[in-house]
C-alpha cells in the first residue's frame, strides 16, 4: 500500500536526523535479587490508574532537528498560542543512537552507567531532550516520550548473519518475514524484564521521574537513582512504536506462539513490570505507559506487516486476564482514519478504525477500554523533484471532489477531531509542526527551508492547517 510504503521511508530518513532534537534516556531499578540500596523496591500492589479529564487532550508529536520544542523555528510559541493551545508535547529518542555499544559486562548496572555517562556518545542528545522536557514542564504542558522503532544491532546479533543484499536500503526485497524497516527493527532476542530492552525502558522511567524539580546527575551517577540535571519530568512514556508495521520478523518460531503479538505481549508485560518500580511511595514517580502504538495503516491488502485489526485482537488475547501493575493506556495511530475516514468495507464497515479498536478493547476485557491517539494527521501525496527530495502535490487529494490537499487537510483534521472527541479517546496527537522535503510529509506548516549556510527558516506562507490547529477543539 503506497501510504505505508511512503511512511516508512520517512521514518528511516527522520531517524537519521532525529539526534539533533531527540536525545535522552534513562535508568531503572535493579532486578530482584540484584538491587542496590539506591534502587526503588518493586510495587507491592497495583497503583490506581490515573486518567486525564473527560475532555480529549490535544497533543503534538515532535521528532527531528526541524521540530525542537524551543523558539528557534517557532514551534514553542506556536504551540502555546491560540484559543486552545496544545496541551501535550511528545518528543522522541532513538535507542541505537543513545546506546550503540553493548554494555560490558552485560548487566543492568553497566547499562545504566553507560547511558548516564556525561562523556558518552549520547550525552549531548540526552541533554537536549532534558532541556526540551524541562521547558515544556515550565510552560505547563504535559509531556510524553516515544522510543523510536529501532533496536541496537547488539540486541539481535543473529541479524548480522543475514545477506545484506536483501536489505531494502540497497534495493533488495527485504528480509524474510520483515516489517517495513530493515535489520535495525529486528525484535530483540531478550524481551524479559531483566534484559537490555527492559533496562532501557527502566532507565527512561528513572531519568524522567518526577523529582519535584530537584536536579540530579542522572540515574547511576553520583549516587542518584532517579532524575536528571534539568529536573525534567515525563507524564507518559511510549516504549514501543508501530510494531505491526515496522518490526520484524512479524512471525517467528522463536516467539511464544509464532506471532508478533505474542512477542509484543511479552514486551508490554516487561515494560510495565519495570515501570511499576517507579510508581511507589518510596521513589519519585515515573511516567505512565502508552502502548502498543499500533499503526492503523496496515490492512489485509498490505504487502508487509500485520493488519491492525488482527494485531489488536491477537494482542488482547495474549494479554487476557493481565492486570498491569502500573497505569497503561492503549495507544494507536490514526493516519488512515484522518485521510480516509470511516471504513467502507469489512467487519468495521461504517466505523472509524479508532472506534472499532475501542470496541475490540471492550470485548477483549481491557481494563480501560479507551484509546490514546499518540500520532497521526493528514499524510500528503508528494512528487519527486530530485533524488530524495519531494514536494507536496496539491492535486493528490483523497477525495477527488476536494479542491486541493491543503483545503482537504483542514477539513479532514477538523472532521476527525470532532468524531474522536465524541468517543472515549483520551488524547489526539498531530505528528509534526514542520516537515522536511522527504517522501512522508504531514506537517501543519510545511517543509523548512535551508540556505547555503545551512540556516533553517520556517515555510512561508504556512499551510491553512497552521491557522486551524491553535483553534481546534476550542
Amino acid at each position: 500500500m503506497s501510504h505505508s510504503r511512503d511512511r516508512l521511508t520517512r521514518r528511516q530518513l527522520l531517524a537519521r536526523g532525529a539526534g539533533a532534537a531527540s536525545a535522552a534516556l534513562l535508568l531503572d531499578a535493579l532486578p530482584a535479587g540484584a538491587q542496590s540500596s539506591s534502587a526503588p523496591a518493586a510495587a507491592s500492589a497495583p497503583p490506581p490508574v490515573t486518567l486525564p479529564s473527560k475532555r480529549m487532550l490535544k497533543g503534538v508529536s515532535l521528532i527531528g532537528d526541524v521540530n525542537p520544542y524551543d523558539d528557534a523555528l517557532g514551534v514553542r510559541p506556536y504551540l502555546l498560542g491560540g484559543a486552545r493551545p496544545t496541551e501535550v508535547v511528545t518528543l522522541w529518542v532513538v535507542w541505537p543512537e543513545l546506546q550503540p555499544h553493548r554494555p560490558d559486562p552485560l548487566t543492568l548496572a553497566q547499562s545504566f552507567a553507560q547511558l548516564s555517562d556525561p562523556a558518552g556518545p549520547a550525552a549531548a542528545k540526552i541533554a537536549s531532550i532534558d532541556a526540551q522536557i524541562a521547558r515544556a514542564n515550565a510552560d505547563g504542558r504535559r509531556t510524553g516520550l516515544t522510543i523510536y522503532q529501532g533496536f541496537p544491532d547488539w540486541t539481535h546479533p543473529s541479524a548480522g548473519c543475514l545477506d545484506p543484499r536483501l536489505s531494502r536500503d540497497v534495493g533488495g526485497p527485504g528480509y524474510p518475514g520483515a516489517g517495513r524497516l530493515n535489520a535495525g527493527a529486528r525484535v530483540p532476542d531478550d524481551r524479559s524484564e531483566d534484559g537490555p530492552w527492559a533496562w532501557f525502558v527502566a532507565w527512561c522511567c528513572a531519568r524522567w521521574a518526577d523529582t519535584g524539580g530537584v536536579r540530579t546527575p542522572g540515574p547511576g551517577r553520583g549516587g542518584a537513582s532517579t532524575g536528571n540535571p534539568a529536573g525534567a519530568r515525563l507524564d507518559w512514556l511510549q516504549p514501543m512504536n508501530e510494531p505491526n508495521l515496522a518490526w520484524w520478523p512479524q512471525t517467528s518460531p522463536l516467539y511464544p506462539d509464532g506471532t508478533l503479538a505474542s512477542a509484543v505481549a511479552e514486551m508490554m508485560r516487561s515494560a510495565a513490570a519495570v515501570a511499576a518500580r517507579y510508581r511507589t511511595a518510596a521513589t519519585p514517580r515515573g511516567p505512565e505507559l502508552l502502548m502498543p502504538n499500533t499503526a492503523d495503516v496496515v490492512t489485509a491488502d498490505s504487502s508487509f506487516g500485520t493488519p491492525w485489526r488482527d494485531f489488536t485482537r491477537d494482542l488482547l488475547t495474549q494479554l487476557d486476564g493481565w492486570e498491569p501493575p502500573t497505569p497503561v493506556g492503549w495507544s494507536q495511530h490514526n493516519y488512515a482514519d484522518v485521510k480516509y475516514g470511516v471504513q467502507r468495507e469489512g467487519p468495521g464497515s461504517g466505523l472509524w478504525r479508532a472506534e472499532e479498536a475501542i470496541a475490540l478493547l471492550r470485548d477483549g476485557g481491557w481494563p480501560d477500554p479507551a484509546l490514546w491517539l499518540t500520532e497521526g494527521g493528514y499524510q500528503f501525496g508528494v512528487r519527486a523533484t530530485a533524488p530524495n527530495v519531494y514536494v507536496v502535490d496539491p492535486a493528490k487529494t483523497a477525495d477527488p471532489r476536494a479542491t486541493d490537499v491543503f483545503a482537504e487537510q483542514v477539513d479532514l483534521l477538523r472532521e476527525n477531531w470532532r468524531a474522536m472527541e465524541r468517543l472515549p479517546v483520551r488524547l489526539w496527537s498531530q505528528y509534526l509542526v514542520n516537515d522536511k522535503d522527504l517522501r512522508f510529509q504531514s506537517s501543519l506548516r510545511g517543509p523548512v527551508r535551508g540556505d547555503a549556510n545551512g540556516v533553517l527558516t520556517p515555510f512561508e506562507p504556512p499551510y491553512p492547517a497552521y491557522d486551524l490547529w491553535p483553534r481546534l477543539g476550542s
